[in-house]
Formats: structure tokens, C-alpha cells, sequence
């Protein structure tokens, strides 16, 4: 009978050092702890040659091909994104998020039409990140512009309701609470504390956009 001992790596100490490197290259990734960056290149040594070759050109021209929205910090392909190319959106709201991926679930409930900020992620001292290392600065900057042509902006903000999202949130409270023509609102009822907009599902997403305040 073949037994197997495990350590706590996710694979055994003595692997093959590229396939160990290419571990470690995952796991840099966001999120992705090194069982996961393991699963994720057993996954790819099953794949047919042709699929890994896309996959490394499509890596490899990434910041060529895709870029961040110069006004909104989407991901764009020209340096405007599609939803601040669009003259038909609403000029007098705009969403503020942490993360692209929480604007796109915004945008699959097809219940907002105004424009969008990213900040590009949230205030968390404990991880380094303060006001500065946002696209803060660029919203203040963003928001005057708006008021000469429109008069009056709402501000909606729609960072996640956790400590580092609330955190955000009072800050830019107290950032634009005095600014003249700026509406502040939060996103409200639907999204539990501890979620992330990123994993709500379109109907959660519908009543927090509706009774926002």
C-alpha cells in the first residue's frame, strides 16, 4: 500500500525548481496562497501546447493592449474607457469604487447610467495604503472639473463595507461634505457588512443602488 505524507507546502520540498518558480510567480497574484498557485500550474501542464502558447502572448502584450481609463481608471484599450466615451451617461452622478472588478458588477445590473471613479483600492494603514496611494487626488481634480460644466455632482459611494471600505468612505466624507454642488450618498440596504461588491449578486446589487442615501 503506497502512503503519501504531506507538509504544509502545497506540493512536496523537493519539486522541480521551475515548476517551483512558476509557484511562486502565482503567488503574487492577489489572493492566491501557494496550494492555489500549485492547483493553477498542474491546471496549465494539462493544457494542449497551443492554449499555453495564447495564454503567454496574451500575458505578454497585456500592457499593450489594455490600459486604464486616463479619466475614470477603468481598463480601456485607448486610454478612454466605453462608459466615459459615452455622452448619453448621466454628467451629474458618479460612482465611486474601489476596484474595476466592483464597477463591472454595478454595471451588469443595468440600473445605473452615470459615470464611474476607481480609486484603486481602499485606506489600510496596516497594508500600507493610505489616501495618497488612491486616485484620490485625481477625483478631487475630477469633481471640480464636473461642477463648471454641470453645476451639481452626486457623489456615490460605493466602497465595500468593511473596516478598510468605511474607512475610505469617511474620508472622502470629510473631503467633499463642504464642497459646493457636491451631493454625497452611500450605497445602502442589501449589502451585508464584511461582503465585497465584487461577489454580490445583481439583485442585492439593484437594492442597494436604489435605496442608497
Amino acid at each position: 500500500m503506497l502512503t503519501l505524507a504531506f507538509s504544509h507546502n502545497p506540493t512536496p520540498n523537493k519539486m522541480h525548481p521551475n515548476f517551483k518558480r512558476i509557484v511562486k510567480l502565482f503567488q503574487k497574484l492577489p489572493g492566491v496562497g501557494p496550494r492555489q498557485a500549485a492547483r493553477f500550474v498542474l491546471a496549465l501542464i494539462e493544457k494542449p501546447d497551443a492554449e499555453l502558447l495564447d495564454l503567454g502572448q496574451a500575458i505578454q502584450n497585456l500592457k499593450k493592449e489594455i490600459s486604464f481609463c486616463s479619466t475614470c481608471f477603468n481598463v480601456s484599450d485607448n486610454h478612454i474607457c466605453a462608459v466615459c466615451a459615452n455622452s448619453k451617461r448621466d454628467q451629474k452622478k458618479i460612482l465611486i469604487v474601489e476596484k474595476v472588478t466592483d464597477l463591472d458588477s454595478i454595471e451588469k445590473t443595468g440600473l445605473y447610467n452615470g459615470l464611474y471613479h476607481v480609486l484603486g483600492g481602499a485606506i489600510n494603514p496596516l497594508d500600507g495604503i493610505t489616501q495618497d496611494s488612491l486616485k484620490i487626488k485625481e477625483l478631487a481634480s475630477r469633481v471640480n472639473h464636473q461642477l463648471k460644466i454641470v453645476k451639481e455632482v452626486e457623489l456615490i459611494i460605493a466602497t465595500n463595507p468593511n473596516t478598510a471600505g468605511e474607512t475610505t468612505s469617511l474620508y472622502l466624507k470629510e473631503l467633499f461634505q463642504n464642497k459646493k454642488g457636491a451631493v454625497l450618498t452611500r450605497l445602502a440596504r442589501g449589502l451585508a457588512s464584511g461582503s465585497n461588491l465584487e461577489y454580490a449578486d445583481e439583485i442585492t446589487l439593484k437594492h442597494a443602488l436604489e435605496y442608497r442615501k
